[in-house]
């Protein structure tokens, strides 16, 4: 009895920590899309006369 709850112990602690570095792997790749929409944004809007930067156009 003692076996199997240090067992289910270790296993919590270890999907724990799964659990967290899925969380800091989604956070950074949400980012790193976020960052990469917006280049291809801004390079989309230089070759098309800039319509989302309008300073340009002035």
């Amino acid at each position: 009895m003692k076996k199997i709850s240090k067992h289910h112990d270790v296993q919590r602690k270890y999907r724990e920590k799964i659990q967290n570095k899925q969380g800091s792997n989604t956070y950074a790749r949400g980012w790193f899309l976020f960052i990469l929409f917006a280049v291809l944004l801004v390079v989309w809007s230089y070759f098309f006369g800039g319509t989302f930067m309008p300073y340009r156009t002035m």
